[in-house]
């Protein structure tokens, strides 16, 4: 059917742009708007945008064939001009132009503009489509083509002439639902049009958007957009630093109403230092109690019945739910753009203590109330135990915080903490230990405080966001993210408020100092301490139990051990008869906060407390004739009841009591395998338990239990020779935990902790020589592949992805990888051929342009109260530390 008008019932312009429009701004000043933007402090980034280039000139070009007196913006002004985004194919979008005249006097001034294109030499074409006139004008010498058409009162313009052809379509069938029919509750005859123009927003097309944008594949951001089923009408403004937006929002056509404001002002200074500065997305709910919740649903979220009846009626849940406030905040640390984000969930709480025992007791009751089967680890002094449920939060809060198939629970600062990996729980406790969180930064508290009334906030920080955005784009968008990544860079948070009454406040903050991403940073030197002798050994840096600070232990070569404070005090000097050949650990041996060191030498662990003194039952003496080749020290479950993990260099394993005595299944293991390729280690795994593992540089891995027995029944073979460490890859989801090496021959092998290998990779190896490690960072939580060939570096991911390549002549190199959160990287290459360090940021980019001399080892830290990296390092007969603030 054809429908008609021709100025008896003029067009509005809506009914002609189709449905799938990512957004329609509207606006009966389209010129005034124009002027306006271009003279706001944000113009300065936007104009860097070919495209908005191209509009400026072509505004200028056509004022300038209407007479350069100001005629185009009369004759548009009064007229409303309607600018949609639409797709065009797989990952193409395209604006359409409608403009609805009020009366006839536009088609002569059309004419006009026509003449007057043709008479400074330029070509328009006519051709016909479905009974409408369709005219095209060649721009930028025939590389683009702008096609329009005249529509009784409606005005249609674009780029794509397929645009304006789906225009007429809608225009002139009454079977075809327009975009205004589609989202009616945004379009309201009793509303005028503000001065600054009206954006109306579908976030299901918005997640269409992001999806073509993102590779075409389903991830975290799209699923949530779709399951909000939301659309908006949004006030653009401007301010000094941001791009704004305020309006109303509705969800599946309705006001959103979210009921009072919230009732807390400000977020309190707890959940602050709980917020890691690696997160990429906060979201934060301020609600008086969980049942405000039930007001924002997630209608896409299926609850399984017979859990969510469980939790209904378990007495355990319901006190654990009287114990939580309202106050809750969900952090995506990274992942946002793929389908399993890593996830923590904040909870208030008004009793931490009680929030935890119910938890606990409840996930008892889950396991059959066998606390054999309940999931412990122990990090950092905080236990992390797992509750074996799918989607555990979405289900206690109304479909709300999808995502965790399972959920580690932790008291951390005095509130409650969910996370959807162990991994991640882990990344928190360390940021929070080293004070990289929100509440040590000042300019991210006042972030909170804006709109601090709002019961719902997000907060995307695109530091985190854009290059995450560019990694997991198509191709052809990633080209155009990379060619004006410092527009884009200059994004630097976006703020989404939901206040009261359906109303939305959304704030694009901007940074108009540049950015220098890869600059050198500087590295001064604050302190130095010298020894009589040439130190042998560390900087190892150690925990000062007294208030956190930390101390570092050197040795000299002959053979005194010296313990320093921060402040570069001498603690102690004591002798030990040998070098050592571990790392140095700490236990609370008397259990009463008080940290002692122990370390090995080539036949003796040694405990000394905090002045030099031997602890009682030590030095450990080895066996008469063995040499020992690696120490590691246990902790099951953080009783203090620790164990000492020994390899000598045969490759055989002895297990120490915390009072020196040699365990019956370990005295010794006798593995007839060879030498060890890393120390021995105990990784305990959810669903699976304890694991024992010794890898051997012969390529056999043996995985046994607490008892020395084996789990796999033999050795796994991961190769012929290894001769570097492994590290963990721990998944969202269970089972996905696998140790990860690579061989000698450069094949990256995986095994999960069944004994099953699950993967296996041949990286490019140039000749026989070319050398592969795996090297891990300071936590063993983060880790880097190293290939090196001849007088180059490659550093990998660890997918496998080039991060950087480095040339650097010299046969004896050594690694270090320190990883404090993805923005602060540090790889560090050791020269043992000239002693020297060169330290490079994530990029590749040499942190110090000279040389630091290190003839031991190096130490690297992050404060994230000061922004700034501390580097300890041993050169000859000192101890020196410099500082590289950020």
């Amino acid at each position: 059917m054809l429908k008609t008008g021709y100025f008896d019932d003029q067009w509005e312009g809506t009914e002609m742009i189709p449905p799938n429009a990512v957004f329609v701004f509207e606006t009966d000043d389209p010129v005034g708007f124009w002027n306006s933007l271009v003279q706001q402090p944000v113009w300065e980034k936007l104009h860097q945008f070919a495209g908005l280039q191209q509009l400026e000139s072509q505004l200028v070009f056509l004022d300038n064939i209407t007479g350069n007196q100001g005629n185009l913006h009369q004759f548009l002004k009064g007229q409303r001009f309607r600018l949609s985004l639409h797709p065009l194919g797989k990952q193409t979008f395209g604006f359409l132009a409608a403009t609805a005249f009020t009366n006839r006097e536009f088609l002569p001034f059309i004419k006009n503009l026509e003449q007057k294109f043709k008479n400074q030499g330029g070509e328009v074409k006519r051709r016909s489509y479905s009974g409408i006139s369709l005219f095209e004008i060649s721009l930028e010498n025939g590389e683009k083509r702008f096609t329009y058409a005249i529509v009784d009162n409606v005005l249609l313009g674009s780029y794509h002439s397929f645009l304006v052809e789906d225009a007429i379509r809608y225009a002139q069938s009454e079977g075809l639902k327009n975009f205004k029919e589609t989202f009616p509750h945004l379009f309201s005859k009793d509303s005028e049009l503000p001065p600054q123009g009206l954006v109306h927003l579908s976030g299901k097309n918005f997640a269409n958007f992001i999806q073509e944008v993102t590779l075409g594949s389903s991830n975290k951001l799209v699923e949530d957009l779709r399951a909000g089923d939301f659309s908006a009408n949004l006030i653009p403004g401007f301010s000094d630093a941001a791009i704004e937006f305020r309006g109303d929002f509705f969800v599946a056509g309705t006001l959103q109403e979210l009921g009072s404001e919230a009732a807390i002002s400000e977020v309190s200074q707890e959940m602050n230092s709980l917020i890691s500065n690696r997160s990429m997305l906060v979201s934060s709910y301020w609600m008086s109690d969980l049942t405000d919740f039930e007001r924002i649903t997630n209608p896409s979220f299926s609850a399984k019945p017979v859990l969510q009846a469980e939790l209904e009626n378990s007495p355990e849940i319901q006190n654990f739910r009287r114990t939580i406030t309202g106050q809750t905040v969900l952090v995506i640390e990274e992942g946002l753009l793929e389908e399993s984000p890593r996830q923590l969930l904040i909870l208030g709480t008004n009793d931490p203590f009680g929030s935890l025992e119910h938890l606990n007791s409840y996930s008892l009751a889950v396991n059959q109330n066998d606390s054999t089967t309940v999931f412990r680890d122990y990090y950092r002094g905080t236990e992390v135990v797992l509750l074996d449920l799918e989607e555990f939060p979405a289900h206690l809060f109304s479909g709300n915080f999808t995502g965790f198939s399972k959920t580690y629970f932790a008291a951390v600062n005095g509130q409650l903490v969910f996370a959807n990996s162990l991994r991640t729980l882990r990344n928190l406790l360390d940021d929070v230990y080293q004070d990289n969180t929100w509440g040590k930064s000042i300019w991210q508290q006042e972030q909170l405080k804006q709109q601090a009334r709002a019961p719902i906030r997000f907060f995307l920080n695109n530091d985190r966001f854009f290059p995450a955005l560019t990694g997991n784009s198509d191709p052809s968008w990633a080209a155009l993210f990379q060619k004006y990544a410092e527009v884009f860079g200059s994004f630097d948070w976006l703020s989404v408020s939901f206040l009261e009454s359906g109303k939305l406040a959304i704030d694009l903050a901007i940074n108009f100092e540049e950015k220098a991403a890869s600059r050198s940073l500087i590295l001064t030197e604050s302190r130095s301490s010298a020894f009589d002798k040439p130190l042998i050994y560390g900087p190892a840096g150690l925990q000062n139990y007294n208030d956190r600070s930390t101390d570092f232990l050197v040795q000299d070569e002959d053979y005194f051990v010296h313990l320093l404070t921060n402040e570069g005090e001498l603690v102690f000097t004591q002798r030990i008869p040998g070098e050592i050949i571990s790392d140095v650990f700490q236990i609370d041996f008397y259990e009463n906060g008080k940290l002692q060191l122990v370390f090995a030498t080539q036949n003796l662990v040694y405990a000394l407390d905090r002045y030099g003194n031997l602890l009682p039952g030590f030095p450990i003496h080895f066996e008469e004739g063995v040499n020992i080749a690696h120490l590691n020290v246990l902790d099951y479950d953080n009783s203090r009841d620790y164990r000492f993990f020994v390899a000598d260099q045969q490759g055989n394993l002895y297990l120490y009591s915390r009072t020196g005595e040699l365990l019956d299944d370990w005295a010794p293991k006798q593995t007839n395998r060879g030498m060890l390729a890393s120390p021995p280690a105990h990784h305990r795994v959810p669903g699976l338990g304890d694991f024992m593992v010794a890898l051997h540089a012969n390529g056999s891995l043996g995985l046994y239990s607490r008892r020395g027995e084996s789990k796999t029944g033999g050795p796994i073979v991961l190769g012929e020779g290894i001769s570097t460490a492994y590290g963990i890859e721990e998944g969202i989801v269970e089972g996905q935990a696998r140790l990860v090496t690579i061989n000698d021959a450069g094949e990256v092998v995986k095994v999960n902790f069944k004994g099953e290998l699950t993967y296996r990779n041949q990286l490019l190896r140039p000749d026989r020589d070319t050398r592969f490690s795996l090297v891990n960072d300071q936590n063993g939580s983060d880790f880097v592949w190293v290939i090196k060939e001849y007088n180059q570096l490659k550093v990998l991911s660890p997918d496998e992805r080039l991060l950087f390549g480095l040339d650097i002549l010299s046969e004896e190199l050594d690694y270090r990888y320190f990883s404090f959160g993805p923005e602060n990287k540090i790889f560090a290459v050791l020269d043992r051929v000239q002693d020297f360090a060169y330290l490079y940021n994530r990029d590749g980019t040499l942190i110090n342009q000279k040389p630091v001399n290190v003839s031991g080892d190096l130490w690297v830290e992050f404060s994230g109260s000061t922004n700034e990296y501390s580097l300890v390092t041993v050169y000859m007969n000192r101890l020196n530390e410099y500082k590289i603030p950020l």
